[in-house]
């Protein structure tokens, strides 16, 4: 052992004691890492994002409810015309014994049907329906209806026809009574004005009357009548129309935006608070093939 001791430098004998603590390091269990702290999300933003055409929640929320209405009156419009034409292909069997009155309506998932049924003189009971597909080879539509419901609108549409036959028949103004399923899916029916002559149209002067509560007469929520306007449609080209209403457009002016848009015709609607101008496109809300875009007027 002396021999080894006096034979070994003192820096050979340096490096094997480092080499020895290293090695006992590294046998020597790591410090543990502490467990992360979970992460803390933000409470979320509730408000609407702000549009960017600058015009408030309140407006975009008030235009879309009348557009939808709107989007109803023109699909009945142009449902009802197809709807006659199959009864009288016999599509309902024989003309003279098929059901008279008609329905149109878009169910639930969007799907267009219309169709004919009968109604008691109470406006009661729905009898006789029958249903086509609009959106195909006109298959029969067998999907559930509330037909109590049905009713109800063919009894609404009755009663304000009769509200409204003698005072728009001395005044010389044609118009149609619409049933309308409001968002909440109460009954509304809504008097529609039409031009009085060939390449003409109407602007304002629509009604709008809800259903009452039991046998309540119905409710008015909307009455246009003393801004009844007949403009000459211009031959061709972008069509404004300018609706007398403040902030959104009247619903009969709506209308008139789309019918013609599905013409092929660029169409605006002007208020004092906003232009409005629907274009060709893909509304994901709605499923519509037209797009509203806004732009607010800026005060004078």
């Amino acid at each position: 052992m002396s021999f080894l001791r006096r034979s070994i430098p003192a820096t050979r004998l340096a490096l094997v004691s480092a080499a020895l603590f290293t090695a006992g390091c590294a046998t020597r269990p790591a410090t543990p890492v502490p467990d992360a702290q979970p992460v803390r999300m933000a409470p979320p933003d509730t408000a609407p994002p702000a549009p960017a055409d600058s015009l408030s929640p309140a407006f975009h929320a008030q235009f879309d409810t009348a557009d939808a209405r709107a989007r109803a009156i023109v699909y009945w419009m142009q449902c009802v015309a197809t709807v006659a034409r199959l009864r009288t292909e016999g599509r309902f069997g024989p003309a003279a014994r098929a059901p008279r009155a008609l329905h149109c309506q878009r169910t639930a998932d969007g799907v267009p049907i219309g169709g004919v049924y009968d109604i008691d003189s109470a406006f009661a009971t729905v009898r006789r329906l029958q249903l086509v597909r609009l959106d195909g080879a006109r298959p029969a539509y067998t999907g559930a209806l509330d037909t109590a419901q049905i009713a109800r609108g063919a009894k609404l549409v009755r009663t304000v026809s009769a509200l409204v036959t003698p005072t728009w028949t001395r005044r010389g103004r044609p118009f149609s009574v619409v049933p309308v399923s409001a968002a909440n899916g109460s009954p509304e029916a809504w008097v529609v004005p039409r031009a009085t002559k060939a390449r003409s149209f109407v602007t304002g002067g629509d009604v709008g009357y809800a259903a009452g509560e039991g046998a309540a007469a119905p409710v008015l929520i909307a009455d246009r009548t003393a801004t009844w306007t007949q403009l000459t449609l211009p031959a061709s080209g972008p069509l404004r129309i300018y609706s007398s209403v403040k902030d959104i457009a009247a619903v009969a002016d709506l209308a008139t935006a789309r019918y013609h848009a599905e013409l092929g015709r660029t169409v605006s609607v002007s208020t004092p608070a906003a232009v409005s101008t629907l274009s060709a496109g893909l509304d994901p809300a709605t499923g519509s093939r037209w797009v509203w875009s806004h732009r607010a007027v800026l005060p004078r």
